[in-house]
């Protein structure tokens, strides 16, 4: 099977002083994930390193500002033609950094972007949220 588009992605798990992870809400009318939960992060855009996009990704969706600290883990993920929004077979890569240091306030305005929220959870309620592979990817890395 050939493979028509890849993605490079940039994730960051973030924990309070509660063992708590953050998480934002995807938001996307035509992909089948709107709606569930993921960890912050996203695509890298041109030129820019995965820490960067690492950095820039929490920011936009969250608000906060994190260390970037050593990498977690590589999520993959392959995409078929049915899943694929793109309209082809896909592979997703996704570097998960560890987010230290924490500042700022957590965003409450949404006006434009795929996050439409960003919360604190428990890793119980994180199992019974409507969430994206990716998450289930980190629980199994912490």
């Amino acid at each position: 099977m050939d493979v028509e588009w890849r993605r490079a992605a940039a994730y960051v798990v973030c924990r309070d002083d509660l063992g708590r992870l953050l998480l934002t809400r995807f938001v996307s009318p035509v992909n089948p994930d709107s709606g569930k939960w993921t960890m912050p992060g996203g695509g890298m855009e041109w030129g820019e390193s995965p820490e960067a996009t690492a950095a820039r990704e929490l920011e936009e969706e969250t608000g906060l500002k994190a260390r970037i600290g050593p990498v977690l883990g590589v999520f993959s993920r392959w995409v078929t033609e049915r899943e694929s929004v793109h309209g082809g077979t896909g592979h997703v890569i996704g570097i998960v950094y560890d987010g230290t240091d924490l500042v700022g306030q957590i965003r409450t305005d949404f006006d434009e972007g795929t996050t439409d929220a960003a919360r604190w959870f428990t890793i119980r309620e994180i199992r019974d949220l409507p969430h994206v592979d990716l998450v289930d990817y980190v629980l199994g890395l912490i």
